[in-house]
């Protein structure tokens, strides 16, 4: 595998172009780390400590009382972002249910759907949550 860089002073953003003899397993591998790549650290910070966090190990992200808050198998951390930022720099495992809420696919134990048309999330960690109205195409077309 050769890669290289270019320069362009023009660029609004980085762009990624795999050139390969045809599409294979490896192609496609590597075209969704590349999508997963999230640059920015995530720093949670709890009584005074700030921690850096395993973003494989976020349940959920979330926004109460005009804080923003992830929380992990093991405690709760305030994250010094909006969720719409967060939401731009996080993998593709994550997804955004609500105006309030972001969840980790892969922390999804369970959806429940009923016949008014809402989806109950269980989550890992005894979690519970809801997907709003607005967000319920867009998460039955990334999770189903």
């Amino acid at each position: 595998m050769r890669v290289d860089f270019i320069q362009d002073k023009e660029a609004d953003d980085i762009s990624v172009i795999v050139h390969a003899p045809s599409r294979s397993k490896d192609v496609d591998e590597l075209i969704e780390a590349i999508r997963n790549y999230a640059p920015t650290p995530l720093s949670g910070y709890s009584e005074g400590v700030v921690t850096k966090l395993n973003k494989d190990s976020i349940i959920r992200i979330y926004s109460k009382d005009k804080r923003v808050y992830a929380d992990t198998s093991e405690e709760s951390y305030l994250i010094k972002s909006t969720l719409y930022q967060l939401e731009a720099n996080l993998p593709r495992q994550f997804v955004r249910i609500s105006n309030s809420e972001i969840v980790n696919s892969d922390k999804i134990i369970r959806l429940d759907l009923n016949l008014a048309g809402t989806i109950k999330v269980h989550l890992q960690g005894d979690i519970q949550t809801r997907v709003s109205r607005r967000y319920i195409s867009k998460v039955k077309e990334v999770l189903m």
